[in-house]
């Protein structure tokens, strides 16, 4: 399947997709099951109209005046427009005239916000031809299709980071998009007003003036939603209940019900049982933000605690004496060691400046048994700066030691390894029996990051694909990082929300993948889980991610209105299987190697579409391909076996039953029962056409023919050699195998899927699974 992914709705290809399309699917305003009322406007109109509405257009609009553009239109005047152009093209089929969208393919819908034809796809390595076809713009996609058919390339607008537009040649205009997964585009377009119309149009797709957030592409959902499964992958009470939380040291407390206290934290958080009200409710008003220290992870064989927070307002000289009392009763809670590390990710000098801020970080001398640590973990405007300039070296350089020289001032490496650190510090720490609070400046960044690698060396099942799951729902979810203003899911009317911005969810799947890296064992899930995730984290295709915090989420009524991603992901279990995955190889990983050496750059994910710099084939992919293999055809052995047990028993009755001689009989049939048992037809779980309810071919009328068998006991042979001995091997394989379809693979980290029969590879729109889900045919296979 390709890595560009369109919209539920759209599984068909692309021509019939425009075609099917209806009225009410074209703007979420139109449509009646639209969240949104008729007074707001999509911003998508302008792409299309671009008239300067009047002031009589839009007067009850909930837009603020100065955010209004030329690309409010009132709804009204969206869908005449449409129907004009419905009727033109009518107009024009019946009078014989060339639409001017004509030999696109695609019809004359409204939705297109913009085509350019004759626009050059240039390969950045050059490892592949310049392709010649159409850029088509709608108001949630740019669409690529060559004039040969022979690509077809998706991509949502959310994904957009940048455009940028180069000098005039003579050959034409570059125009480069770069994407938030990391993906770069290159146009090449000969006419300079073309090019910059489209410069000017795929800007305003990927920076849209409006702050409605309902006007991502989660909400223009057209089915129904009942995704009730995804929306509830985390329980807390039976999360902690796992974990093995001691009901008689921490309790679950109603203090944020309503997120009356802390809107950013979750409903339901868990305190020492002896802290009381007044306690929680003093610390709340001296942490920022109301961040108190709250529970998120016990250790059961120390009954250790990992509490996370933000930081104090102590400025030069506060205190707080409920804080402290919280503190000492943290400590308490541990029966094994009353003594408490306080971890602060920050560098000390920025703890220092931000006392001048009337903030900062706790005076050790008014905690009781407490000891500080510093983690020099830079800020978000370090890290966007970094990965800038990690870009920059895996995409602009083109000799190895500019490559080096780029990648070692970008800082980027070393940043890792300090989140990694700070990590393993609170894993040894928990692991010994000394609980630890953490903190950094508001608590939803560098906690979130330090405080769930720190689970994920301590706790097996974190590195499962649905425990990982729960982890980020937990910590990442739960505890309010700010996915909206870091990931800038919406535009902004300045600059500001662009400060925001910074890639921490990114920078922590860098740092899962270093481990993986080290304890390839220890985790359930490969390199495809994270990658994928990472994407659909910008791609706004599902609600789970949209929101800075569980509140948002509730109020925007995302479980309703949008589609959970671990309920697509959960769909695609097996994409993400690691072949090398040992349960019981690996408990806590506390013996990982921190030097520099060990920490590379994830090519996988920053050079995902680089074709040339990939391996042809991916080690797992391999290796879980031949697993599969191996599981078909033994399970195809097994039926073999089974039949020539049941031939054999067959031809032995026949011959008793017409007193054949002895010496007629072959000598092996008369173990043909005993072989019938010893196989015991029920162990074998893998064959897809065992059937208990079937009769038996003993039942079968037979020939009395002495010492012939009647030819209805022998199978077809196309039955008996239906399963193909040889599977395409993965290299090589850019398309899908089906002929109407030829879906291509746009990067090595796309999963190729075997048909099981006839071994050949498919993408997963073209092939079904059998009703017993035990085989994944392809069409032809299936009509044969």
């Amino acid at each position: 399947m390709s890595s560009y992914t369109t919209p539920s709705s759209v599984t068909t290809p692309l021509s019939a997709w425009w075609n099917n399309m209806t009225l009410s699917g074209i703007y979420p305003s139109i449509s009646t099951s639209s969240p949104s009322t008729s007074t707001s406007s999509s911003w998508s109109s302008h792409f299309i109209f671009g008239g300067v509405p009047s002031a009589a257009m839009t007067p009850q609009s909930t837009v603020p005046p100065t955010a209004l553009s030329s690309g409010y239109t009132e709804d009204i005047t969206v869908a005449g427009s449409l129907l004009k152009d419905k009727i033109n093209g009518l107009m024009d089929t019946l009078m014989g005239r060339e639409s001017v969208h004509s030999g696109c393919g695609y019809g004359e819908d409204g939705r297109i916000a913009m085509m350019v034809d004759k626009v050059y796809l240039v390969d950045r390595l050059g490892s592949h031809e310049n392709l010649v076809g159409t850029v088509h713009v709608t108001t949630t996609h740019i669409i690529f299709r060559a004039e040969d058919g022979t690509k077809e390339l998706w991509l949502a607008t959310g994904l957009i980071a940048s455009v940028e537009r180069g000098a005039l040649t003579a050959a034409g205009c570059m125009l480069v998009i770069r994407c938030k997964h990391f993906q770069v585009i290159t146009l090449l377009i000969s006419r300079d007003k073309s090019c910059q119309d489209l410069f000017e149009t795929l800007q305003r797709a990927a920076k849209p003036v409006s702050v409605n957030v309902t006007e991502l592409l989660a909400f223009e959902n057209r089915e129904p939603v009942d995704d009730a499964r995804g929306w509830k992958r985390l329980d807390w009470v039976s999360e902690m209940t796992r974990q093995g939380v001691s009901q008689s040291k921490w309790i679950q407390s109603p203090i944020n019900e309503g997120y009356t206290v802390c809107d950013t934290y979750p409903d339901k958080l868990w305190f020492p049982t002896a802290a009381t009200t007044s306690v929680l409710l003093g610390s709340c008003k001296f942490r920022s933000r109301g961040r108190l220290p709250v529970l998120t992870y016990f250790h059961r064989q120390t009954e250790a605690a990992l509490c996370r927070c933000a930081q104090p307002l102590t400025g030069f000289s506060a205190r707080c004496v409920e804080d402290e009392k919280l503190m000492e009763l943290v400590g308490k809670a541990n029966p094994n060691s009353e003594n408490l590390y306080l971890v602060d990710t920050r560098p000390r000098v920025n703890a220092m400046v931000n006392k001048v801020q009337g903030k900062g970080f706790e005076d050790e001398k008014n905690y009781s048994n407490m000891r500080f640590h510093f983690f020099d973990i830079e800020n978000i405007h370090v890290m966007r700066a970094s990965q800038g300039r990690l870009l920059d070296a895996v995409t602009k350089c083109r000799d190895v030691a500019e490559y080096w020289k780029t990648l070692e001032s970008s800082g980027w490496l070393k940043h890792i390894r300090s989140v990694v650190e700070c990590s393993l510090f609170l894993a040894e720490s928990i692991s010994r029996g000394t609980s630890c609070v953490v903190h950094c400046s508001d608590g939803w960044d560098r906690t979130s990051q330090v405080v769930a690698l720190c689970q994920l060396l301590l706790d097996p099942y974190y590195r499962t694909i649905h425990g990982f799951q729960v982890l980020i729902e937990k910590d990442w979810l739960g505890f309010g990082h700010k996915f909206d203003d870091r990931c800038g899911h919406v535009g902004a009317l300045n600059d500001e929300a662009g400060k925001e911005v910074s890639p921490i969810f990114t920078q922590w799947l860098d740092c899962v993948w270093q481990i993986m890296q080290q304890k390839p064992r220890a985790f359930q899930f490969n390199e495809r889980y994270l990658i994928e995730m990472h994407e659909h984290v910008y791609s706004c295709q599902f609600g789970t991610f949209i929101g800075n915090c569980d509140k948002d989420r509730r109020d925007l009524n995302l479980s309703k209105r949008t589609k959970s991603l671990w309920t697509w992901m959960d769909a695609r279990h097996d994409d993400y299987m690691n072949p090398f995955y040992s349960p019981t190889a690996h408990v806590a990983l506390l013996d990982l190697d921190t030097r520099a050496a060990r920490f590379i750059v994830w090519t996988g994910m920053y050079n995902r579409f680089d074709n040339g710099l990939q391996p042809r084939e991916r080690l797992e992919d391999v290796t879980m391909a031949a697993m599969e293999h191996v599981g078909v055809l033994e399970s195809h052995v097994a039926q073999l076996r089974i039949r020539l047990a049941e031939l054999k028993g067959q031809q032995q009755q026949m011959s008793t039953s017409a007193n054949t001689p002895p010496n007629m009989v072959d000598s092996g049939m008369s173990s043909a029962t005993d072989e019938l048992k010893n196989l015991n037809m029920t162990s074998h779980p893998l064959d897809p056409l065992f059937n208990s309810t079937s009769p038996s071919p003993l039942e079968r009328a037979t020939s009395q023919e002495s010492g012939v068998m009647d030819s209805s006991l022998y199978y077809p042979d196309e039955v008996l050699t239906k399963y193909s001995l040889k599977w395409q091997p993965l290299r090589g394989a850019d398309r899908c195998s089906n002929p109407s379809c030829r879906g291509e693979f746009s990067s090595t980290i796309e999963r190729r899927i075997h048909c099981h029969l006839c071994g050949m590879i498919f993408c997963r729109r073209c092939l079904k699974v059998t009703a017993d889900e035990r085989e994944r045919v392809c069409d032809k296979c299936k009509s044969d």
